[in-house]
């Protein structure tokens, strides 16, 4: 019985835990005017397995989310490991913006994943596509297909300001 309501315990402080990603689960409009939270029955939401996305946006210290983002954030290179929890986002504009999300469990994860996801972004970020945010333990993609200067801009400056500097 203790066993069962020590896990029990466990899975409930696991699930009221705050993670340095919080900051940033937001609707379009308080990201940028012109943005607009995409419903999860657009089809259009094709970034990540329908089966782990409950909300949009969605973040979750679930395994198969953790996993899924990690891929889908790093094209396949990274599986969840070192990954506490993870946060996806997708919003519309003229064109769709979006977040994947990374909290490392330690302060080592956290580096390691900076150097794969800034390796893996380096293309789309040098044609202004894509930027990649760092806090202390938590890594934020933020890539679009096409917004407004002005909306792209307001959008890097506020994650940037949401996320905890190093």
């Amino acid at each position: 019985m203790k066993t069962l309501l020590a896990g029990a315990l466990g899975l409930l402080l696991t699930a009221c835990a705050t993670s340095e990603l919080d900051p940033l689960v937001l609707d379009g409009h308080e990201l940028h005017a012109s943005l607009v939270t995409r419903q999860l029955d657009d089809a259009s939401i094709r970034h990540v397995p329908r089966a782990v996305l409950r909300d949009n946006p969605h973040l979750s210290t679930e395994a198969a989310f953790v996993k899924a983002i990690a891929h889908s954030g790093s094209q396949g290179e990274l599986g969840g490991e070192g990954i506490r929890a993870a946060l996806y986002a997708l919003y519309l504009g003229e064109n769709e913006l979006g977040f994947y999300g990374l909290e490392a469990k330690s302060t080592a994860d956290a580096n390691r994943l900076e150097g794969v996801l800034r390796g893996i972004w380096a293309h789309n970020a040098r044609m202004d596509r894509a930027r990649v945010h760092r806090g202390d333990k938590a890594l934020v993609v933020v890539w679009t297909d096409g917004v407004s200067p002005t909306c792209w801009e307001a959008v890097n400056e506020g994650v940037a300001e949401r996320l905890v500097a190093p």
